[in-house]
């Protein structure tokens, strides 16, 4: 069965002024996934994302979103997409409730679903939102980006000034939608949003990707710490030709290896002498990720 993209990034390129934001970046969003871009601030997610939506025009690479290609004229695509902006700014001078009933309204859109969500996260609809704190806010920028029961969600740093209780109910949405077939990009510089969420990654540094994969993937390459102590340990030499230890650690008859990789090709080598003792410990995806850093 082969794969259905719903967003593609090919080469993408931006600049502001003398400043490369974005060079040459290139990843995909299969459908009905959650998608994580991971990146430092200022790394270029929020660019990616602004270029993604027509908020900002790419000098260069091209984009698309179920197949059809944006442009500067091609707006329609964007019509089943809804947006979460990191620097999310509401009108400040109105109720959440009066909020969500005008965006609704100039989309000629009847849903009434933001009453369901902001009962998720316990949202007073009727509190001016210059009143609200800055959780309370965001909770808001959330609330407008799933109200609409789009297809594809775009949502930058959504979890910044939630709790961790509202950053868990958050994930469960964000579960929820997924199995309702909606496909999800979100961008994060927090390692354990990333690891907790998503089913790909895409690592973004300095604006160039320089890792995008499934977790699965990721999670084959997580370093496991076993300590073994031999009757008779195997020399130094022989140790370095096996691909799957990443590093060691000799004291006396105990070796300790940093294996990622094929766990297989190492126990057939451990096997090949006697073992007194073994432990072993995995470190865990977040610290996987952090290695990129």
């Amino acid at each position: 069965m082969s794969t259905v993209n719903t967003v593609v990034v090919k080469n993408l390129s931006k600049s502001y002024g003398n400043f490369l934001a974005i060079n040459k970046i290139n990843f995909s969003v299969e459908k009905g996934t959650i998608h994580g871009l991971l990146g430092e601030n200022g790394a270029g997610k929020t660019t990616t994302m602004r270029c993604l939506l027509g908020l900002s025009y790419s000098d260069y690479g091209e984009m698309y979103i179920n197949q059809e290609k944006i442009s500067k004229k091609n707006h329609k695509i964007r019509r089943n997409t809804s947006y979460l902006a990191g620097d999310f700014r509401p009108y400040e001078n109105i109720k959440p409730m009066e909020y969500f009933k005008y965006i609704l309204k100039l989309e000629n859109n009847k849903s009434d679903r933001y009453l369901e969500l902001s009962e998720l996260f316990k949202l007073d609809l009727n509190k001016k939102i210059k009143e609200l704190s800055k959780g309370n806010k965001q909770k808001v920028g959330i609330v407008q980006a799933f109200m609409r029961n789009s297809d594809i969600l775009i949502l930058d740093e959504p979890t910044s000034g939630l709790d961790p209780n509202y950053q868990r109910v958050f994930r469960e949405l964000i579960f929820s939608e997924k199995k309702a077939g909606k496909t999800i990009l979100l961008s994060s510089h927090d390692l354990l949003e990333i690891s907790n969420c998503c089913d790909y990654v895409t690592i973004i540094k300095e604006g160039k990707v320089i890792s995008s994969q499934s977790k699965e993937d990721l999670i084959k390459q997580t370093i496991k710490k076993i300590s073994v102590k031999f009757s008779n340990p195997p020399d130094e030499k022989r140790i370095s030709s096996i691909k799957a230890i990443n590093n060691f650690e000799v004291n006396d008859d105990q070796i300790t290896f940093f294996v990622s990789g094929d766990i297989n090709e190492f126990i057939k080598f451990i096997s090949e002498f006697e073992i007194l003792e073994l432990e072993t410990e995995s470190s865990n995806l977040s610290q996987t990720l952090l290695e990129y850093f």
